[in-house]
């Protein structure tokens, strides 16, 4: 079994801590691994996306620019995925996608989950929230949530359409606020 962790490098490798954690639990939870750091492995290439492939011990890391992309159109997915670990293979999420879109939203046992590649956040006038049962906890969402900027939050499909806005959030796009319009719920 082989695991991914997508890092950002500004001036410096991003949320560090948060990826280390998730990248150590992996690889406690499916080899017993003692604890490394990642810093040890990746070098500072500024404004870098960074893939480190890892299993037991870290096997591939790979530098790519920084690409930006649009996400302007949605569709809501039912899907009883698991997605729990940042599996290096990624076939079934991708088995997902609607080309019709942007980006998929996977709706799990009823509630709002993650996009393919992002958690997500609504806004409700004034404060932010996440899905509590995300697919994926990531590094992002964690700091966000630590920061008290998110609170958790079951979000029902049909529950979608009263938020002002939402937001796709990852190590890579951060915190990207986009119109809830964008959203296909019907």
């Amino acid at each position: 079994m082989r695991f991914i962790e997508t890092v950002l490098i500004t001036e410096k490798i991003e949320n560090i801590e948060f990826h280390n954690k998730r990248m150590n639990k992996t690889r406690y939870d499916f080899f017993k691994a003692t604890p490394l750091n990642l810093k040890d492995f990746i070098e500072i290439r500024k404004n870098k996306r960074v893939r480190v492939t890892y299993s037991k011990n870290i096997e591939k890391i790979e530098y790519f620019d920084l690409q930006k992309r649009e996400f302007n159109t949605f569709k809501l997915i039912e899907s009883d995925i698991e997605y729990s670990y940042k599996y290096a293979d990624r076939t079934k999420l991708n088995a997902l996608k609607d080309e019709r879109y942007d980006e998929i939203i996977i709706v799990k046992n009823g509630l709002v989950t993650d996009t393919t590649i992002s958690n997500l956040a609504f806004f409700d006038g004034g404060k932010w929230y996440t899905p509590k049962t995300p697919l994926l906890k990531g590094t992002k969402r964690e700091e966000l949530l630590q920061k008290g900027f998110l609170l958790l939050k079951d979000i029902r499909p049909e529950e979608i359409k009263k938020y002002h806005k939402f937001a796709m959030l990852n190590a890579i796009i951060g915190f990207m606020e986009i119109d809830i319009n964008c959203i296909k719920t019907g």
